[in-house]
């Protein structure tokens, strides 16, 4: 009876303990914010998330996939929080325009659904580009926009800067360079490059010129106006002072 009376306690013991941990079960499922914003031709991006349990992922449109798992199952505990990342994969956006696709992530009674924003630019640092249409003002994403050089008419030389993720090549519309417009490349690997112009400076007062070049990357392209204004009296001046 004296090893009796001893386990008993313990027992309850137990038994108390195992009520503690079901009144402490705890699910979870908690997203890392983060920005899903990717220029036209990038193609990887992921969710990042915690939680308790086992989970599952789903792409909500036919441009997103996962990378990987899309699927993970854990054996529940309490005492473990699990920080857990989906990669994604992202077909170029070739329509010309921002798209907007989610994810949706499930873990035990919870979901959520991460957004993930492509813009239909390739990353041009210069020139800067130009919003013609707003997808988002107030969250300042831009729907379609246009990238344009703006020279004076005695300025000379200029440059587009950009970084993309594989080949490129720029075009002349219509096939053909003009002849105040000479680049000294049209064609490169991945990673940053950039694209010197040699401008012949425009003597016409009244006429400025324009010339459109196409910068294509991964089946993406982008136009970008070149414009070289009319000569004012000082810029001739100028000029024929160089000359």
């Amino acid at each position: 009876m004296k090893n009796v009376r001893i386990l008993l306690p313990v027992c309850s013991l137990l038994c108390l303990m195992a009520s503690c941990m079901k009144e402490h079960e705890v699910h979870q499922l908690s997203p890392i914010e983060q920005s899903l914003v990717l220029f036209a031709d990038e193609t990887t991006d992921s969710v990042t998330f915690y939680t308790f349990d086992s989970w599952t992922a789903t792409p909500l449109d036919d441009w997103i996939f996962i990378d990987g798992d899309s699927h993970i199952d854990f054996k529940y505990d309490y005492t473990k929080r699990y920080l857990c990342r989906v990669t994604l994969a992202v077909k170029p956006n070739t329509t010309g325009k921002t798209r907007v696709g989610s994810v949706l992530v499930e873990s035990y009674e919870y979901s959520f659904t991460a957004p993930l924003i492509q813009l239909g630019l390739l990353n041009v640092s210069h020139p800067e580009y130009t919003v013609d249409d707003w997808l988002d003002e107030k969250n300042r994403v831009p729907n379609i926009a246009h990238y344009e050089l703006t020279d004076s008419a005695h300025w000379t030389s200029d440059s587009i800067c950009f970084y993309v993720q594989k080949g490129w090549e720029i075009k002349f519309e219509g096939g053909t360079e003009p002849d105040w417009l000479k680049l000294d490349s049209e064609d490169g690997n991945r990673g940053r490059n950039c694209v010197y112009l040699t401008l012949t400076p425009n003597t016409d007062k009244e006429n400025g010129r324009k010339a459109t070049l196409s910068l294509i990357s991964s089946g993406v392209t982008n136009k970008i106006t070149v414009v070289q204004l009319p000569a004012k009296e000082q810029d001739a001046v100028f000029v024929e002072e160089e000359e």
